[in-house]
């Protein structure tokens, strides 16, 4: 069992029916639950559904790119997909931060 702090979070992949924490200095922490259960877990603390495949903590996005179908740059430097119809719902959460 792994305690962390919400906020500590940057992103969430999916892999199956396991889902992959990032942190900051790109630890990792896998576990045995889809990303589905955590996304309406965390979806009060700033994440937000970029991808089929990532859960993104908002609070650490650096740039929002919209080339190449777009994608966000996180504060550790990971580039994670946007898909392009959930980017008009990205750019008004950001908004409210």
């Amino acid at each position: 069992m792994h305690i962390v702090e919400i906020d500590k979070i940057y992103f969430c992949k999916s892999d199956n029916s396991y889902t992959t924490f990032y942190f900051e200095n790109d630890p990792k922490i896998l576990v045995s639950k889809s990303l589905k259960e955590y996304e309406s877990l965390l979806a009060h603390h700033g994440f937000f559904r970029a991808h089929q495949s990532y859960l993104v903590n908002l609070n650490h996005v650096s740039k929002v790119d919209k080339s190449d179908g777009g994608f966000l740059v996180m504060n550790n430097k990971h580039e994670i997909p946007i898909f392009s119809r959930q980017m008009k719902s990205l750019v008004n959460m950001l908004e409210q931060l």
